[in-house]
């Protein structure tokens, strides 16, 4: 594509230079430019991407994209903007050929329960024959099964684009996202529409970023206001406060679900440490379903997923087989296959609600005594930490504080806050800084009639300590005591 085409396409940005350059492929990253790409240098975090824009030269690029003037010395064409994220995003669309133009896009929002509501909405579409990519924490799915790992939520245009671009390829036909906050204000997903937007719920997290709920709130609806396609439809929950704020706005198309009542409902609810049944009411249409997930969260999950397939048009006996196919994600409510004489669990649950709801939902389907192994992470929304232990002291028998990603931040005193909150919640933390330690002690501590649940990093397999990046993985440390542990 022509540099002067390109330009027609983002509306926007002043153009220094060649406008007759030929551009093949757009890339944010230096190191993975090919020639005849477009290098887009952004503001980072840390560094600014002009940093690297020798690498992208010597790599091939023929034009940048920049906040920044062109420097001087540099003879290929420059595009500059105050908002370069955002053309990066739109160029990025319009050089891989659009590609969700072809699909079917499905976004999914909130603070918990964005995975595996992507997850098993794809597992409803795939039952419904239609090829499906999902996209989210855990990385990128093609309608082929093949896996390409992923460094955020919600990743920049121009990864994704050719990701959608190669689903297309792998014979797709639709693709569910989870759709980040940080991404909606970032400008990620500019130029993207969604014919389906999912809202699971909305509780604290991530205010270190937005400051407070309201602002937290208004970047997650703009995945509403400002990505919905003009047909597209909204698939909102009854029982959560904000969105039912959303609700009170109602557009036509309007999908409503809950537990209790909504357009998608569930009735005769019954589960265990296996699963979930309950009977799935579509509409004026019911069907029983067994879900192979556990927990009351699982099921809101479930709910929002048959929701958004609902008005995706799929109808409810590929609604219920999708949901009876489903097996737990890494890390969401993960059972792990040990000999010991009692259940153990890796839950990603690192939100004062988060953990409510998991435990809750467990002290509806067993009596055994909780035993949770958990911590905050560092350089976050340090406010949480307190109602995190709250939680937990609240509803846990033991609680067993610990090390989760601390970074910069000094690992005692984080403890020290979750701790007071564990206090304050009526419990008595046992404090353990050394994460391996801390799942060890809770392995002995438990016995026939407790359950473990070690909470917090779910799917990751990364200890972050300072500058120090270390391999961690909760599920490999359960395997490695639990066959070093005496069996019951």
């Amino acid at each position: 594509m022509r540099l002067a085409d390109l330009m027609e396409r983002l509306g926007g940005g002043v153009l220094e230079g060649d406008a007759s350059v030929s551009v093949k492929g757009i890339s944010h990253d230096s190191r993975k430019i090919a020639r005849g790409d477009l290098f887009a240098a952004l503001p980072g975090q840390r560094t600014h991407g002009v940093e690297f824009l020798a690498q992208a030269l010597a790599r091939g690029a023929v034009a940048v994209l920049s906040s920044c003037g062109r420097p001087r010395g540099v003879t290929v064409p420059w595009i500059r903007s105050s908002r370069p994220r955002r053309l990066m995003a739109l160029a990025a669309w319009a050089l891989a050929a659009d590609p969700q133009r072809e699909l079917l896009m499905v976004g999914i929002t909130g603070t918990n329960g964005k995975s595996t509501t992507a997850h098993l909405t794809s597992l409803i579409l795939a039952a419904a024959k239609i090829p499906t990519a999902f996209s989210g924490t855990l990385g990128y799915t093609l309608p082929s099964g093949a896996v390409v790992p992923a460094e955020r939520t919600t990743p920049e245009a121009t990864d994704l684009a050719p990701l959608l671009r190669r689903s297309v390829a792998d014979g797709g036909r639709a693709a569910v996202m989870e759709v980040s906050s940080h991404a909606l204000m970032e400008e990620r997903l500019a130029g993207l529409t969604f014919q389906v937007a999912t809202w699971t719920n909305l509780s604290r997290d991530h205010l270190d970023y937005h400051g407070d709920m309201e602002s937290y709130f208004r970047a997650k609806r703009r995945l509403f206001d400002e990505h919905l396609a003009p047909d597209g439809r909204r698939v909102l929950p009854v029982e959560d406060p904000w969105g039912a704020r959303l609700l009170d706005e109602a557009r036509t198309g309007d999908v409503a679900w809950g537990l209790g009542h909504g357009h998608v409902s569930a009735r005769e609810v019954t589960g265990d440490l296996d699963g979930t049944g309950f009977v799935l009411a579509v509409g004026t249409k019911s069907g029983a379903v067994h879900l192979p997930l556990v927990g009351i969260h699982n099921l809101r999950n479930a709910l929002a997923a048959a929701a958004t397939a609902h008005a995706a048009g799929v109808k409810l006996p590929a609604i219920r087989a999708g949901l009876a196919s489903a097996t737990p994600l890494a890390g969401r409510l993960e059972r792990i296959a040990t000999d010991l004489p009692f259940p153990v669990f890796v839950d990603y649950a690192h939100t004062p609600d988060g953990l409510r709801t998991v435990l809750q939902g467990l002290r509806r389907l067993t009596d055994r005594k909780l035993i949770v192994v958990f911590g905050a992470g560092g350089d976050r929304d340090t406010g949480k930490r307190g109602p995190m232990g709250f939680a937990v002291g609240e509803l846990a028998d033991v609680a067993v504080v610990t090390s989760d990603n601390p970074r910069s931040e000094d690992p005692e005193s984080i403890a020290a806050a979750v701790a007071d909150g564990v206090r304050a919640g009526g419990g008595s933390p046992v404090v353990i800084l050394d994460r391996r330690s801390a799942i060890e002690r809770a392995l002995e501590i438990a016995d026939e009639r407790s359950l473990v649940l070690v909470a917090g990093k779910g799917h990751e397999t990364t200890q972050t300590t300072g500058s120090r990046v270390v391999h961690f993985s909760d599920q490999e440390v359960i395997r490695e005591l639990a066959g070093r542990a005496p069996c019951g």
